[in-house]
């Protein structure tokens, strides 16, 4: 594309570097000689215009897509133009790694990070399905883990549908990344936002698991697979993913769109209440901890303060330190004083 670092573009723009390459363009790292601030610069143009059809379309729908969403979790657009050989978009600049990345390094997650990510992008899904966007390419690469708190940020909105806009895709063909296609895109039939949903599910699952639900050793082994089978159970490759969480996960998978999350803020909800089992067993364990801090306590005072005035104290305290340990956990009952609570739930 003959853009190396130092060349200067659309009159503002001082390529830095590139940070990476799709069918849909050269992502640049770019410093505005104006602000003097660094953006991601995403261009079109020469051969890549002609790289699939009707690209400077898709590049266009893809400024606009983006420039509808104000949301922390997506990707922000800054500018947008044409140059004589060129189509870009100036978006921010975000740092870190991506999902794809972290998997590659770590493997599966701790499934409260896996359902914190989940939380951000069905956050950002709900806000762009607001807004007429569907995504339609959500994949590991196409999350960014951003800043101290590791926020998920959804990017590249190539593939972008909008929804008062044509259909760029031809009727009975398929486009995007095959793990993670919806069954009812295979055959390029409609679909809606439930497909993104889709996606989010086989992300959620492969955080879980550690593998996607569905490989082959080829695309059209793959897509039978989506088409045909039943991903592997969560609980039989990992103990400690809690049945309600393993439930969500079967229901974002599920073959027919009916039987999904109508909405991403559906999904959301049932994420909200679901039981992480690695934080019951937190505070199980600080529980514990307490109860014997305070079963010390009650044996130094005994020893060291035998008047009954200081074993009358020394009884009080107990009992509300231990009532406290209780609750922490889920309430239940304290054998030593008969006081009832909610029972705990079994999962």
């Amino acid at each position: 594309m003959g853009l190396l670092p130092g060349t200067t573009f659309a009159g503002r723009y001082e390529i830095l570097e590139e940070i990476g390459k799709g069918g849909m363009g050269q992502v640049f790292r770019a410093r505005h000689t104006g602000l003097g601030c660094e953006v991601a610069l995403k261009v079109l143009g020469g051969f890549l215009s002609g790289a699939i059809d009707d690209g400077e379309a898709r590049f266009e729908r893809e400024a606009r897509a983006i420039a509808k969403l104000d949301h922390p979790s997506c990707v922000r657009v800054l500018d947008y133009g044409r140059t004589r050989k060129h189509q870009y978009i100036a978006m921010q600049l975000i740092e870190g790694p991506t999902l794809a990345r972290l998997l590659k390094d770590q493997g599966r997650l701790p499934t409260a990070r896996a359902v914190q990510i989940t939380r951000n992008l069905l956050a950002a899904l709900a806000h762009a399905h607001a807004r007429g966007v569907l995504h339609r390419d959500i994949k590991p690469e196409n999350v960014i883990l951003s800043g101290a708190n590791q926020r998920a940020v959804l990017i590249d909105f190539g593939l972008a549908h909008l929804r008062d806009d044509a259909p760029l895709t031809a009727r009975g063909m398929c486009i995007g990344s095959p793990s993670y296609l919806a069954p009812e895109r295979l055959d390029g039939n409609p679909h809606d936002t439930r497909a993104d949903l889709y996606a989010v599910g086989v992300m959620l699952y492969e955080m879980l698991a550690g593998e996607r639900p569905f490989v082959g050793d080829s695309t059209a082994d793959i897509l039978y697979r989506v088409r045909e089978h039943e991903p592997r159970p969560l609980r039989a490759l990992r103990g400690d993913v809690s049945v309600p969480l393993a439930e969500v996960v079967v229901r974002a998978l599920a073959k027919s769109p009916r039987a999904r999350f109508a909405t991403a803020e559906d999904m959301l909800a049932a994420l909200e209440d679901v039981p992480l089992l690695e934080e019951l067993a937190e505070q199980a364990e600080r529980a514990t901890r307490d109860e014997q801090v305070t079963t010390v306590a009650l044996a130094e005072l005994v020893v060291y303060r035998p008047s009954w005035w200081s074993r009358l104290i020394a009884w009080l305290r107990f009992g509300r330190w231990r009532r406290r340990a209780l609750d922490s956990v889920g309430g239940g009952t304290d054998p030593a004083h008969g006081a009832s609570g909610p029972a705990p739930v079994a999962r």
